[in-house]
């Protein structure tokens, strides 16, 4: 498939193998949307900070953290799923996850502030009356006192953006003085030598992680190589319009000390990044890799930005609200979620309270725009290269 030709169609579908696909959400038991995240908006959550943290004490000086992410929710794909690769059948998309974090400003106010502030941690059901009610006081002390308070909200959000640290801060440059361990991570294009010579240890690791995480003795390198190293995607860019990475379908390699890892599966689009599958060494599990490899993706993506304003989309698959394993993506802020009536994206949060007050039936994200052409299925071209 052309990516410049087709580049509407591959951000909206997703791909397995050489599927192309998209589900029909109205026949669906479970809705499912394209979840993606602008990475010129991202921020770090508490969560990814300590996963970052823990990897580069790690690599600095060894140290092996207790898990901070439950590695088996860090993977997307279920049991289930992953059984079809043997017979060569569609499967899903994959992904990784995290929380949210505050800094308070001026002192004259800390005390009210940070009552109020309190008040919007997440707590049990129960405990929303009692929020409102402290975050009320103390929006009256303030007020009594004469401070405006919507002014030092404001300059609430205004320091905790400033004193924001970025993901790219967290990323150390290896230092062969300092570092223990060293760890790179590769971008091999499909069916390169680099892949090729890669290919047995690549395997190896999969079939690790297949074993150990979802428990599949029978995964097969004919299956691995259907499901995750054949892509009918092409680069169509003109010489002129060639940039350092081209378009195309690529397996990130996390390298530590000369050894495979982890493997994310990507494919560089036009405007976006999109995650394809990720799997690892269960050996590694202490390092949260699935969440580590989300971020460094996300700061891949930053990278790409930089040569093609355009792409600066992060692509995490399906989100489904009413699954666990994968309501995770949404805490990557702040994500959207494609409307399937309209194809407008739509912000998570607005959406999921649009599917719980539903029952999660399948609905228009963004009812007041309108529906996309329709188009008869007789006059869509179909590319196929020989």
């Amino acid at each position: 498939m052309r990516l410049l030709q087709a580049r509407r169609v591959v951000e909206i579908v997703y791909r397995s193998g050489r599927y192309i696909y998209k589900p029909i959400i109205k026949e669906t038991c479970c809705p499912q949307y394209t979840i993606r995240l602008d990475v010129h908006k991202f921020y770090l959550s508490r969560t990814q900070k300590r996963v970052l943290r823990y990897m580069s004490d790690f690599l600095l000086h060894g140290i092996k953290r207790k898990r901070v992410l439950n590695e088996e929710s860090d993977v997307m794909n279920s049991k289930s799923e992953l059984k079809a690769l043997k017979n060569d059948e569609i499967v899903g998309n994959s992904v990784s996850f995290a929380d949210s974090s505050c800094v308070f400003p001026t002192k004259d106010a800390m005390g009210d502030i940070k009552e109020a502030e309190s008040s919007e941690k997440p707590k049990r059901e129960g405990g929303h009356k009692k929020k409102t009610m402290r975050r009320e006081r103390a929006f009256r002390r303030m007020r009594a006192k004469g401070i405006d308070v919507e002014e030092v909200m404001k300059k609430r959000a205004e320091n905790e953006l400033s004193r924001r640290r970025s993901l790219e801060s967290f990323l150390l440059p290896y230092d062969g003085k300092k570092f223990r361990h060293r760890l790179e991570v590769r971008l091999v294009k499909l069916r390169s030598q680099e892949f090729d010579a890669t290919l047995d240890e690549s395997f190896a690791v999969y079939q690790k992680y297949q074993t150990t995480i979802h428990n599949d003795h029978s995964c097969s390198k004919r299956g691995y190589l259907n499901f995750l190293a054949n892509s009918p995607l092409f680069n169509d860019e003109d010489s002129a319009s060639q940039k350092t990475i081209e378009l195309g379908s690529y397996h990130q390699q996390y390298v530590l000390d000369d050894r495979i890892i982890a493997v994310g599966v990507v494919d560089v689009l036009p405007r976006c990044l999109s995650s394809k599958y990720f799997y690892y060494d269960p050996d590694f599990s202490f390092l949260s890799l699935g969440t580590y490899a989300a971020l460094r993706e996300i700061a891949f993506t930053r990278e790409l930005a930089k040569e093609r304003p355009h792409l600066h989309y992060y692509y995490m698959g399906y989100y489904i609200d009413s699954c666990p394993k994968m309501r995770y993506k949404g805490r990557f802020r702040p994500s959207d979620l494609l409307c399937d009536y309209s194809f407008t994206w739509v912000p998570l949060d607005e959406c999921v309270r649009r599917l719980r007050s539903t029952g999660e039936k399948a609905i228009a994200f963004a009812p007041e725009q309108p529906p996309p052409e329709h188009v008869d299925v007789g006059s869509v071209y179909c590319l196929f290269k020989m």
